[in-house]
């Protein structure tokens, strides 16, 4: 595996349908396609955790099936992993790093996409949650002009506490990171605190 391109998940519409946020960062990741090169497409994401239904469809598998109908052609020599167990940004990025050490990678060959304000929350997180963020390539894909002001204060709010949190970490320390966020993410989940300002 030469080239991996990661496409962080996003919460679906209602009725769980692919948003137009999660449209735009695929568009992206169509556009980094190369079929000279040995690519591999990881899609990322569960659904939010504190979606309580017994019935979810994965923000990941809703990626993939968007971009089979749409790009089945343009991305016929592409690689496609669905991980569908992640239900958070901080996890995805553990489970990525997990990824990258067993398959050898480097981070050079690493493209991570998320959306515009967003992705400095990523870059926090991923130097936190990695160690070093060097050689990696970040894609901020364009959020749509009906959110963008609403989806912009959330992500401010969302890195200030971000930096408030992982500023008494060690980077590179994954286990820990993740482990808080597992026991926050069950507080969320059993009503104990509120979850954070979605956009």
């Amino acid at each position: 595996m030469s080239k991996l391109i990661v496409c962080l998940g996003y919460r679906l519409e209602p009725n769980d349908s692919i948003s137009p946020v999660l449209i735009n960062r695929l568009l992206d990741v169509v556009s980094q396609y190369n079929d000279n090169e040995d690519f591999t497409l990881l899609l990322m994401g569960s659904s939010l955790y504190g979606d309580s239904r017994k019935e979810k469809i994965s923000e990941a598998s809703v990626m993939e099936k968007y971009l089979r109908d749409n790009f089945k052609e343009k991305l016929k020599g592409a690689k496609m992993i669905i991980e569908e167990t992640t239900a958070s940004t901080v996890e995805q990025l553990c489970y990525l790093k997990e990824f990258i050490e067993k398959e050898k990678l480097d981070f050079s060959n690493l493209v991570i996409v998320s959306s515009e304000f967003f992705g400095d929350r990523v870059r926090l997180y991923a130097e936190y949650v990695f160690g070093t963020i060097d050689g990696i390539i970040f894609i901020d894909s364009i959020v749509p002009a009906e959110i963008r002001e609403k989806f912009q204060k959330a992500e401010e709010f969302k890195l200030k506490e971000g930096k408030k949190w992982l500023m008494r970490h060690e980077k590179g320390n994954s286990r820990r990171i993740l482990k808080e966020q597992i026991e926050f993410q069950n507080k969320v989940i059993g009503g104990e605190t509120k979850q954070p300002p979605i956009s």
